[in-house]
């Protein structure tokens, strides 16, 4: 049996398996930006050859491929990521462009500040409260999410991230959002705070949630065509997934995915349903219900 590891870098995609004695081989394929999986069939074909074997009975004989990527990180980097709308606690709606007060460089007073992966006019407030303790100050208002969820849908946002104050202790209103984004918006890819970052401090769980809303479907799309070209070829074992490099530098933890052919992706928790990426600045998660970025959903 094998076990293979693929790093899809901007110029090459570079492939290294290792059997069951321990013996090493490489190959290297020239990477294909505008489908980076395609590269990475072309690399395996070619780390086939070097075992005289054909892809699918190579495939049929590797019992875990390990894969890393930049594709979330380019993503976030080149500003190509999607348009997206964020739903969070009326009057809160500036969480993110606030930050916590700081600046990278404190006594510069001209240093302009980050400008935002959501505009302020697709950052709507929603009517509801959770107190610090999990406790339900003010119940979910359906008419003011609705009426939220309509303005993003104008506004042609293909993903939202969720963003409510204390979801951390209680996601009873985050959850019964995403409801209501599933009926209201269909297709649309969905990331809730807390699922991606379920940890006290607004800024660090909003911003990480409206990241993995940003990035999130270009990666989705992306593994899942990694997925079905590497099934059809005869894969049927687990893919572990890594978002590379780590930004800034949180362990990964295993996940794994839905019954059939099951995919572990570092930087997920677990429960998923689909692949995707996590981190506090980037990460992305999969194409349907899930819980990652640490999560987001295409309904």
């Amino acid at each position: 049996m094998y076990r293979i590891g693929i790093d899809v870098g901007g110029t090459f995609t570079d492939l290294v398996a290792a059997d069951v004695e321990g013996r090493v081989t490489m190959a290297k394929a020239a990477s294909t930006p505008e489908d980076q999986s395609l590269g990475v069939m072309e690399g395996l074909t070619l780390l086939a050859r070097e075992h005289s074997l054909d892809l699918r009975a190579f495939l049929e004989a590797t019992d875990l491929v390990v894969h890393g990527t930049t594709v979330a990180t380019n993503a976030l980097l080149e500003r190509k990521g999607a348009a997206v709308g964020m739903l969070t606690t009326e009057g809160h709606r500036d969480v993110i462009e606030m930050r916590e007060g700081l600046k990278e460089d404190r006594y510069n007073l001209r240093m302009p500040p980050p400008v935002p992966l959501v505009p302020r006019a697709r950052r709507l407030g929603v009517k509801e409260r959770v107190r610090f303790d999990g406790k339900v100050a003010t119940p979910l208002d359906p008419r003011s999410l609705a009426a939220g969820i309509e303005r993003l849908k104008r506004a042609g946002c293909a993903s939202v991230a969720v963003c409510y104050l204390h979801s951390y202790r209680n996601a009873r209103h985050e959850q019964a959002t995403r409801r209501a984004l599933a009926r209201l918006m269909p297709g649309v890819y969905i990331s809730l705070s807390s699922e991606v970052l379920p940890q006290i401090k607004e800024y660090e769980r909003f911003g990480t949630t409206v990241v993995n809303a940003y990035v999130g479907p270009a990666l989705g799309v992306y593994l899942g065509r990694l997925e079905h070209r590497l099934r059809e070829a005869g894969y049927t074992r687990d893919i572990l997934i890594m978002q590379s490099p780590t930004p800034c530098g949180w362990p990964p933890e295993p996940c794994s995915r839905g019954p059939r052919g099951a995919s572990r992706v570092a930087g997920m928790p677990r429960d998923c349903s689909r692949t995707g990426t996590s981190s506090p600045s980037t990460w992305a998660a999969p194409p349907r219900t899930s819980r990652c970025f640490r999560a987001a959903s295409r309904s």
